[in-house]
C-alpha cells in the first residue's frame, strides 16, 4: 500500500478515523452508512457529519486529492494525515503491534521496534475496520507478532468475521502461539471463512531454526502450532525466508514439509529485505539472489513433484530461471520498489517485481536486463 502522509497546518481537532468521498454519490453512500468522512473537492476538504472545514489551503487540498474515494485515513491532533486503507490496492493490512516473542536475525524490522512498540488499541482497530468497505477483496493481519496482544485479538478477529463475509484474510504469525491448544480453539471459532495463516519455517531442525529466531524452543512450538492448525482444517501457508544460515538446509526443509505438512495450502519462498536486523547482521545472513536461487532449485522441484504449490517472492526475474517465472509474484509494496538503470531496457520489466529499496545497493551489480 502506498503511504501518502500530509500535514494540515491549522488543524485544531482531535484524533479521528475518516473515510474519503470525492463526489456527491460517494458522499451520500458514506452518509447512509453512518460513517465519519472527509469530503474533498477541488477547493476544500470538509469533515462530515460535523461539517468542519479541514482545510481550504490549495497546496493541502491538492495533496488530499491524491486519495481515492473510500480510502480510510487517520487525522492526528498535530494535523498529520496518513492513509490506512487504499481502496485501489490489494495490499492493505491491520498492523496490530511491533512486539514479537522472537528476534529473528534477518527480520527487516529493528530490534528497537520489537522491544518498544505499543499495541494499537482494540477500539481503534475496530473503528478502522468499520470504515473499510465490506467488499474489499483482501486484508492482512500483521505485526510484529500480532498474537502478542493476547485474547484481545480474538475480539477483533470475531468482528472481522462478522463484518467481512467474503474477504480473504492473511494472518502473519510465527505460529508459536498455536502450540497452545486453547488458542487454536479460539482461532478456529472466530476466524473469517476465507482465512490463511502464514507461518515461517527457518530450518529443518531446532538447531538452525532457533539460531535464526534467536529464541530457544521456537522450532518445536512452531512445528506443533502448524500441526494443530492443519488438524483443525485451517489453511496454512508456510514461508521460507532465504538467508546464509539456512540456504544449505532447504532440501531438508522441503522434505520436512512433504513428510509432516503435505496438506499446507502452499509454500512461499521469500528473498530477504535487507533492513532492520537483516542489515545489522548482514555478514551472517546476506546471500545474493542469483546464488540463492541456484541453491534452492532442487528443493523447489521436490515440493512441486510432491504436489505442493510453490510461490517465489521478492526475486527479480533476471535472478531466476525463466521456467520459474510463472510462480514468481510481484510482492514488494509500491513505495519500496526500486529498479536499476539496467532495468530500463529490460523487456520483462513490467512483469518483474523489482527489488527492495533497502536491498538495491547489495543486489544491483547482480541485475541484468533481459533483452
Amino acid at each position: 500500500m502506498e503511504h501518502i502522509m500530509i500535514k494540515i497546518k491549522n488543524y485544531k481537532g482531535f484524533f479521528r478515523i475518516l473515510s474519503i468521498a470525492k463526489n456527491e454519490m460517494d458522499r451520500r453512500e458514506l452518509v447512509a452508512n453512518c460513517l465519519d468522512f472527509l469530503f474533498i473537492t477541488e477547493n476544500d476538504a470538509t469533515i462530515y457529519p460535523d461539517q468542519i472545514k479541514l482545510t481550504n489551503e490549495m497546496s493541502e487540498v491538492i495533496e488530499l486529492n491524491k486519495y481515492n474515494s473510500f480510502d480510510v485515513i487517520e487525522v492526528w491532533e498535530n494535523g498529520l494525515v496518513s492513509r490506512k486503507y487504499n481502496d485501489k490496492s490489494d495490499d492493505n493490512y491491520f498492523f496490530i503491534t511491533g512486539s514479537c516473542n522472537s528476534n529473528c536475525i534477518m527480520c527487516p524490522s529493528p530490534d528497537f521496534s520489537r522491544k518498544n512498540s505499543k499495541a494499537v488499541p482494540l477500539q481503534e482497530l475496530i473503528e478502522l475496520a468499520r470504515h473499510i468497505p465490506k467488499d474489499t477483496p483482501h486484508l492482512t493481519i500483521t505485526g510484529g507478532e500480532p498474537f502478542m496482544i493476547g485474547d484481545r485479538i480474538f475480539t477483533f478477529i470475531e468482528y472481522l468475521k462478522t463484518f467481512f463475509l467474503n474477504t480473504e484474510f492473511l494472518f502473519l504469525t510465527n505460529g508459536r502461539i498455536f502450540s497452545i491448544p486453547r488458542y487454536v480453539k479460539l482461532f478456529s471459532e472466530c476466524a473469517p471463512a476465507y482465512s490463511v495463516v502464514a507461518i515461517p519455517i527457518h530450518g529443518s531442525c531446532s538447531k538452525i531454526h532457533d539460531a535464526i529466531t534467536r529464541s530457544s524452543g521456537s522450532f518445536n512450538q512452531t512445528k506443533f502450532g502448524i500441526t494443530q492448525l492443519l488438524r483443525n482444517n485451517i489453511a496454512v501457508e508456510l514461508r521460507l525466508v532465504t538467508n546464509k544460515m539456512n540456504i544449505d538446509d532447504f532440501e531438508k526443509i522441503a522434505e520436512l514439509i512433504i513428510n509432516d505438512f503435505s496438506t499446507v495450502a502452499y509454500v512461499s519462498i521469500i528473498a530477504m529485505e535487507m533492513t532492520g536486523n537483516a542489515r545489522l547482521n548482514y555478514k551472517d545472513v546476506w546471500i545474493p539472489y542469483r546464488e540463492t536461487f541456484q541453491k534452492i532449485e532442487t528443493a523447489i522441484l521436490k515440493l512441486l513433484k510432491a504436489g505442493i504449490e510453490v510461490k517465489l517472492y521478492n526475486f527479480p526475474l533476471c535472478t531466476i530461471s525463466s521456467s520459474y517465472w510463472s510462480i514468481s509474484k510481484q510482492s514488494i509494496s509500491y513505495e519500496k520498489i526500486r529498479y536499476s538503470n539496467k532495468c530500463k531496457k529490460c523487456k520483462v520489466k513490467t512483469e518483474c517485481g523489482g527489488i527492495f529499496s533497502g536491498t538495491k545497493d547489495l543486489e544491483e551489480s547482480e541485475l541484468e536486463a533481459i533483452i
